[in-house]
């Protein structure tokens, strides 16, 4: 296990994304009811969002399309006319039970998924049963840590907006171009790292005892000497389930391509099928990505404290930890040495 330990320390990019894969594939009985039951209706609200938002909310979000078809104008106008208060309110409850209908399954799916992939890190044996058993103990921390999650992501947003708003109003068009350019490099610069935060953070919240703010905290420092491949990971997955949402919105959703129907329910197929894909290995990958991190700033993960800590969660108990032990999966090496 020393061995597996430092082979996971110098993990990259790859490394994780394929590892996480492995994973899957051994375990893929568990995988698969886990994805069933949890992924694929998170999959089917995520899709049926687009569809509801297309044929009854398309006066407050009208085609996205038209920006790239050099229709600002006409778009701008659409948006600001035969909106009425109902319709506002209307919209906003709309997404309001989205979210909250994503928020918790994406709180099951991650308790699942965190959880079995630390019982194969430890060579415990992983059921579809003992996984769900895990939710009960964890969903409070993991809705809280995601609240953190929604409120950072807005505040960050409302900044970026703010911001640019200001720049805009006060720069020329020429470098104001440039500035653009730059600014938008930045905000997706940060976004990722913001992203990657909150993620680890959810997996924090299911091993260790820290969740919200001190999750994120947390999160952060296990960063520390890592950005780049967590960056890395982040990146490759947004751009990916970016790349799908686009394809799904103009071939199916808004038929910019006006193909046959028999056409666009093949794509939709085969657009559902990646998004499932896609949920999936962002929980999976992050939870590699934490025992990476954990690893590499050489604090030891014992299978044996870790086993220990999952069979917990099947019980009526959890084991209290001693005050100031940030480490729950173990202690770092140094502590260890010290104490010998």
């Amino acid at each position: 296990m020393d061995q597996r330990m430092e082979e996971m320390k110098f993990m990259g990019f790859s490394s994780i994304i394929s590892h996480s894969f492995k994973t899957i594939f051994t375990w893929k009985k568990t995988f698969s009811l886990i994805t069933l039951t949890l992924i694929q209706p998170l999959t089917l609200i995520f899709i049926a969002h687009m569809h509801f938002s297309y044929f009854f909310y398309d006066q407050i979000e009208p085609n996205p399309f038209q920006l790239f078809l050099g229709a600002f104008d006409s778009y701008k106008s659409y948006y600001n006319q035969n909106t009425t208060p109902d319709d506002w309110r209307s919209y906003f409850l709309f997404k309001f039970i989205t979210l909250a209908m994503i928020t918790i399954l994406c709180v099951l799916s991650t308790a699942c998924i965190v959880y079995t992939i630390a019982s194969d890190y430890t060579g415990r044996e992983v059921t579809y049963t003992n996984s769900m058993k895990v939710v009960p103990k964890v969903w409070k921390r993991l809705t809280l840590t995601l609240l953190c999650m929604y409120l950072s992501l807005f505040a960050y947003a409302l900044i970026a907006s703010v911001a640019i708003f200001i720049c805009s109003s006060v720069v020329t068009q020429g470098p104001g171009n440039v500035f653009m350019l730059i600014y938008g490099i930045g905000y997706i610069y940060w976004f990722l790292y913001l992203s990657i935060i909150l993620q680890i953070a959810s997996v924090v919240s299911v091993l260790e005892s820290s969740y919200g703010i001190k999750a994120m905290i947390k999160a952060m420092d296990l960063m520390n000497g890592k950005r780049k491949t967590a960056l890395a990971v982040s990146y490759v997955l947004y751009q990916f389930l970016l790349c799908v949402v686009y394809v799904y919105m103009a071939f199916v959703v808004y038929n910019n391509a006006g193909l046959a129907p028999v056409w666009r329910v093949a794509i939709g197929i085969i657009c559902g099928l990646l998004f499932v894909v896609i949920f999936l290995l962002f929980v999976a990958s992050e939870t590699v990505l934490y025992l990476v991190c954990k690893l590499h700033h050489g604090e030891t993960i014992d299978p044996t404290s870790l086993s220990t800590y999952l069979s917990s969660y099947l019980s009526d108990s959890r084991p209290v930890f001693r005050t100031g032990e940030d480490i729950q999966l173990g202690r770092p090496q140094n502590q260890l040495v010290s104490q010998v």
